[in-house]
């Protein structure tokens, strides 16, 4: 199969990225806190702060308009996509934020609380519908099911590790598809979390 990667770089919009800087400055300012005191309240609260800025890059209007914008190419060609985060929050903002553009029937998600029989009728769903183009997974929901169906698969955000990041793609290039190209899509809010976190899961150790 032959696998064709597509890096989608946007910026953060105003008055986000505002918010963003002063999320940073906050957050170094924990930091050199935490080098003196080395408090467990200290690092959740850089935790905290780390996971707001990575909020606002996952609701960077611009970000979420390239998702649409491949979701309707993949549409326009009758073709299927794997969307994938490592949050159920996210997840969870990503299909109401998909199915009102696209409508309901267009996103199937399945999550870490979908049982066997669950999953298996969303996966046959996904492979047998026309209308159901995506294909919705955490990495906690991403247990080895079968996504073939699937010929693009689409990062949201990324995981800690780069084997993970493999795992993921892994979904959509088995042996058992019967497709001979597949498309990688990074989604990358330029300059921040986002574009460190894409760049720490393409490392290997």
């Amino acid at each position: 199969m032959k696998v064709v990667e597509t890096t989608i770089v946007v910026s953060l919009e105003q008055p986000h990225d505002s918010r963003y800087f002063e999320l940073l400055n906050n957050y170094f300012a924990a930091s050199e806190r935490d080098g003196r005191a080395s408090s467990i309240e200290e690092k959740k609260n850089m935790m905290a702060i780390k996971e707001e800025m990575a909020v606002l890059c996952n609701r960077n209007p611009r970000k979420l308009d390239a998702l649409s914008e491949i979701v309707s190419k993949v549409r326009e060609s009758r073709e299927k996509a794997v969307l994938m985060t490592k949050s159920t929050v996210v997840a969870s903002e990503l299909v109401a934020f998909l199915g009102e553009i696209f409508g309901e029937r267009v996103i199937l998600n399945i999550t870490q609380h979908d049982s066997v029989h669950e999953v298996n009728q969303i996966i046959d769903q996904f492979g047998k519908l026309p209308e159901s183009a995506v294909l919705l997974l955490t990495d906690s929901s991403n247990a080895g099911w079968d996504v073939t169906a699937a010929n693009h698969l689409i990062h949201y955000d990324y995981p800690q590790k780069a084997t993970d990041l493999m795992g993921r793609n892994n979904r959509i290039s088995r042996q058992t598809s019967q497709h001979s190209k597949a498309t990688l899509y990074y989604l990358i809010t330029s300059g921040r979390i986002d574009e460190f976190e894409y760049l720490q899961s393409k490392t290997f150790d």
